[in-house]
């Protein structure tokens, strides 16, 4: 198989990697993010349901792959590693409580000589459980272990022009799903019927670019859950004068673009319209404040304006970076544009601004809710948009 990217181009992450690591004095760093693994060795597969990790010495040696025996042959199929550099462990760490599978990883460390030192472990991952953290320690006592916290992922957050390509090309395809659920979304589909429609058209994907299975569900905000961001679709019917709200994204090669467009089945209220102008005219003001330089707080405080102005609130957050990624969401859980974050956007940056007004956050019981947003790459000047479909409110008769 070929490699997403150039062997180069990963050893150019892993030198930055142990650039970070000599900085912070650690020997080793056990890397147990599939987003973070992938981004290093390139290994792609949906295997994360099993302990694995990527071990990274500070050293200059390739880094060890360690995973269930039976997804060897998805480490040889995807990384740049050597044969003697992908470890499968045995099938006894599978779902087996008191064998876990950090007892192959901490043996394989000792068998290595790397038990010593400063040991780095990604304490913020969602794929690293307390119990595979307690057995490290216990395993490796002549250690002393570090949460690094996601030290690998802000590596990830100004993109390569190679990654640039994957986003622009995620983009596209989540340009061409939205199309596709505004074609099929009709009063009388059910919602489950509109998901399967939207996640045939991910899996399509765009001209030659198949697509992938995003890190999260198409989220369809309607009906009874209506305003409730994160809820997922039921099999109820679309109804006639319903809002609905679709945040939606595209996946390549696991690089994502996301999308937001909110759908008003028959004449929208004039509360709606008013409500469909501030939130655009937001938006856009966020996007027209995001230039390298500035801050997250910055182009957080240019929504609020614009809201303030027309008379409402939104306590919430209005994005963050995104990139590669894998269940369960597409986020990076770096960059956050939100009151109060300091940290300077720069150029190759990628983020999604996501403003949406949601029950209990913008918007109350009763009131119309609305979702709107945009994938942006930020350049020299300000920022490009990676996804393309018409940003106003959109009435289906």
């Amino acid at each position: 198989m070929s490699h997403a990217f150039a062997k180069f181009e990963y050893q150019e992450r892993l030198a930055r990697l142990r650039q970070k690591m000599n900085e912070s004095g650690l020997s080793l760093v056990v890397v147990t993010n599939p987003s973070n693994y992938n981004y290093i060795s390139g290994y792609d597969a949906m295997s994360f349901q099993n302990p694995q990790a990527l071990l990274v010495s500070s050293e200059d040696l390739e880094p060890v792959w360690m995973g269930r025996g039976i997804d060897r042959g998805s480490a040889e199929n995807t990384t740049w590693l050597s044969s003697g550099n992908i470890i499968g462990y045995a099938d006894k760490y599978a779902d087996n409580v008191p064998d876990h599978a950090m007892h192959a990883v901490a043996d394989e460390i000792k068998r290595r000589g790397w038990n010593k030192g400063r040991i780095g472990y990604e304490g913020n991952s969602y794929y690293f459980s307390p119990q595979g953290f307690l057995t490290l320690q216990e395993c490796l006592p002549d250690a002393q272990l570090v949460d690094v916290g996601v030290l690998v992922n802000w590596l990830r957050v100004i993109k390569s022009p190679r990654e640039i390509e994957f986003m622009r090309i995620a983009g596209q395809i989540v340009a061409k799903v939205m199309g596709v659920a505004h074609d099929s979304l009709k009063v009388g589909i059910r919602e489950n019927e509109l998901a399967g429609r939207i996640m045939q058209a991910q899996a399509q994907g765009v001209g030659e670019f198949g697509g992938a299975c995003p890190s999260s569900i198409p989220f369809i905000v309607t009906g009874e859950h209506a305003g409730l961001p994160h809820s997922s679709w039921t099999d109820d019917t679309i109804r006639n004068g319903s809002i609905t709200a679709l945040e939606l994204a595209g996946c390549y090669l696991r690089y994502h673009g996301a999308l937001a467009r909110t759908f008003s089945v028959g004449e929208p209220s004039a509360s709606l319209a008013r409500l469909a102008d501030t939130v655009q005219e937001g938006l856009e003001a966020a996007m027209a404040a995001m230039k390298p330089g500035v801050t997250c707080h910055d182009v957080w405080a240019a929504w609020q304006g614009v809201l303030a102005r027309g008379g409402f609130k939104k306590n919430s957050r209005i994005g963050y970076s995104l990139g590669l990624s894998y269940p369960p969401s597409w986020r990076e859980h770096t960059l956050s544009l939100e009151s109060g974050r300091e940290d300077e956007i720069r150029e190759g940056m990628c983020f999604h601004i996501i403003c949406g007004m949601f029950l209990g956050d913008g918007t109350n019981k009763g009131d119309p809710h609305y979702e709107l947003s945009e994938t942006v790459l930020v350049t020299k000047t300000g920022v490009d948009l990676l996804t393309n479909f018409d940003r106003k409110l959109i009435v289906k008769h």
